[in-house]
């Protein structure tokens, strides 16, 4: 199962490569290079020293959160939620290094993750707030499908990353086939959100009236 996680995350580039987007905004960069670093990271992760694993899991979850927060950024326009989303970012690095370099994380970076969870669900029930007042329906925007994707993987690992510190290796192994299950379909609703988003942008381009029209000045 885990191999399939690891691999699950080469979807975004597959996607966009094969959708025909060559269109690199923001979007796009943000979920390729968040898919392959995360194959790398996953890939590479049993190798690394025991001694330095606190410090790679304080950088993975940190680098989740700036993905999240980034997709959401883009989204979300109004100066009081994007000057809120500085500040809980500011404070939320500050306290991740105070927690790693503190030597507070033993076997997981629980609180942090926690804390990324709480701030990733305020952003989230932004965007439904923002976006419901429109006219067009929810589902149709691409953001709706990663929204659903966090909200999936999200609740599905929260209680076990906290809850992480005190559970048995036979709990942990039990329980983290769940977490992977809730991964991958995350995964696979960003692709799904992806294609949308690609579908939109091709259908926007095709609509698009040429800017300078041809003048026959004879």
């Amino acid at each position: 199962m885990y191999d399939i996680v690891t691999f699950s995350y080469l979807l975004f580039p597959l996607c966009l490569l094969f959708l025909g987007n060559k269109k690199t905004d923001a979007l796009s960069v943000t979920l390729t290079g968040y898919g392959i670093i995360c194959t790398c990271f996953l890939f590479f992760y049993k190798s690394i020293p025991r001694d330095l694993t606190s410090y790679f899991q304080t950088f993975y979850t940190f680098f989740e959160y700036i993905v999240f927060t980034s997709i959401f950024w883009t989204i979300l326009k109004t100066k009081r939620i994007r000057q809120f989303m500085v500040i809980a970012s500011v404070l939320f690095f500050a306290f991740q290094m105070f927690y790693v370099f503190g030597g507070h994380v033993k076997r997981l970076d629980s609180i942090p993750i926690g804390i990324e969870t709480i701030l990733i669900l305020i952003y989230i029930i932004s965007f439904f707030f923002t976006v419901s007042r429109g006219s067009e329906p929810i589902y149709n925007h691409y953001a709706f499908w990663i929204s659903v994707g966090i909200l999936i993987y999200l609740g599905g690992s929260f209680f076990f990353f906290i809850l992480f510190q005190n559970l048995s290796q036979a709990e942990i192994k039990a329980f983290g086939e769940l977490t992977y299950v809730a991964e991958i379909l995350k995964n696979i609703l960003f692709a799904v959100a992806l294609f949308i988003y690609s579908r939109k942008s091709f259908e926007h381009q095709k609509k698009k009236p040429d800017s300078v029209p041809f003048l026959d000045m004879i």
